[in-house]
């Protein structure tokens, strides 16, 4: 599924509102892949893009998101193959 930025980031506002939890996966500073489920409780901007809060208090930069409620971020849908079986 191909999406673009902005009806991801509005995707991403929809899941703050509904505040159910999600398992989402995201690469850190280090390029490890990890995944969490929690609720999302923030969408902002911070010093090098947009940022999700977590309910955690994690901070993570939507840039730096694969996946989240089983949607593909803008440029990441070739992962299906690599995270279908843990998603």
């Amino acid at each position: 599924m191909n999406t673009s930025i902005e009806s991801y980031t509005d995707m991403l506002q929809s899941l703050i509102a509904l505040r159910k939890y999600v398992k989402l996966f995201y690469y850190t500073e280090l390029n490890e892949l990890l995944s969490v489920t929690s609720i999302l409780t923030k969408l902002a901007t911070g010093p090098d893009g947009n940022v999700v809060e977590l309910a955690s208090g994690e901070v993570i930069p939507v840039a730096r998101l694969v996946n989240v409620d089983g949607v593909y971020a803008p440029g990441h849908e070739d992962y299906e193959d690599c995270l279908v079986c843990r998603i």
